[in-house]
């Protein structure tokens, strides 16, 4: 038995996915013979900690950098992300054996071959199901469950242009094990994870936000999604503050906050940094206080940042 720890950990800023993914895929590792470990990069949102709560998990690890973490090195696993700026600081210290996602393929370089299953889904836990599949592992009620929790998140309750039918059929046949209605559970796990009342602008804007680079520059985007924004955008100026604040600390060339309408399925997203044009080019929609509508827009993968980052080229 090898003494080498490892690990499986999803991106920074965890979600539903990265943290459920990483819990999955750790048990997979675990029921095909090699021990590991789910950890995750900072405290879990409401969404992920109704779904924890619901199926009986407590909170991963929380793990912040590597090379403080485990200073001897290990073996680590990514989920739900590729891009070197998501990862966990310090990740160059351990030995990455390979990565599950459904993301744009970006800088990922690691320094020997690794075992890579990426397809264009909705939800990284969508692929792991086919995983367990296709190695006859049986999948355990509560893991199943937390399955099911991310495929809802990421795919809005397949209300997403991202959900595939492939995500569909894995979400309903985790349901059946799961023994959970997938409607019911579902706008339960959405409403939990809308609720944003104790929520300082600084956090809001920071919420879901992921790093992105093009043409030498790095911009930040996060997501938060409630049921009715007509409350938060009474606030548009100070989220554009915070936005502004956020970008100035970290050097952004610009910083947005996607602020997503789960019932209407729109997106109203703020920015902050000189792109205007950069936002124009994207969407073509007329700029109104550092924002722009967006109808019929809910993925941030397939709808915000493949126009953002074509424009910035």
């Amino acid at each position: 038995m090898s003494d080498i720890l490892t690990f499986v950990a999803g991106h920074k800023s965890p979600d539903t996915d990265s943290v459920c993914s990483a819990i999955a895929y750790a048990n997979f590792l675990t029921q095909m013979g090699t021990a590991a470990t789910p950890v995750c990069a900072g405290s879990v949102n409401k969404e992920t900690a109704y779904a924890l709560a619901h199926f009986g998990f407590e909170h991963p690890q929380i793990v912040t950098n590597w090379e403080e973490f485990a200073p001897n090195g290990g073996n680590l696993y990514l989920t739900d992300h590729n891009e070197s700026k998501q990862i966990i600081d310090g990740f160059k210290s351990m030995n990455i054996c390979g990565l599950i996602d459904h993301h744009r393929i970006g800088d990922f370089e690691t320094e020997g071959p690794v075992f890579i299953r990426m397809e264009p889904v909705g939800c990284t836990n969508t692929i792991l199901t086919k995983l367990y599949v296709e190695n006859n592992q049986e999948i355990p009620q509560n893991v199943a469950g937390l399955m099911l929790s991310a495929i809802i998140s990421d795919t809005v309750l397949f209300r997403s242009p991202t959900c595939t039918e492939t995500d569909k059929e894995m979400a309903y046949k985790l349901a059946d094990i799961a023994g959970v209605d997938i409607e019911a559970y579902g706008l339960d796990m959405l409403k939990a994870g809308a609720d944003i009342s104790d929520l300082s602008n600084d956090d809001i804007v920071c919420t879901d936000m992921k790093e992105f680079s093009e043409a030498g520059q790095t911009i930040s985007i996060g997501q938060i999604s409630v049921m009715d924004t007509s409350d938060i955008l009474t606030k548009q100026g100070e989220l554009v503050a915070a936005l502004e604040s956020l970008r100035a600390s970290n050097n952004y060339a610009a910083s947005y906050i996607m602020i997503t309408n789960i019932l209407d399925e729109s997106t109203t997203l703020l920015y902050s940094g000189n792109v205007d044009a950069v936002v124009t080019k994207a969407f073509g929609k007329e700029i109104k206080d550092n924002g722009v509508f967006l109808p019929n827009t809910m993925s941030r993968k397939k709808q915000i940042v493949p126009p953002i980052l074509g424009a910035m080229k």
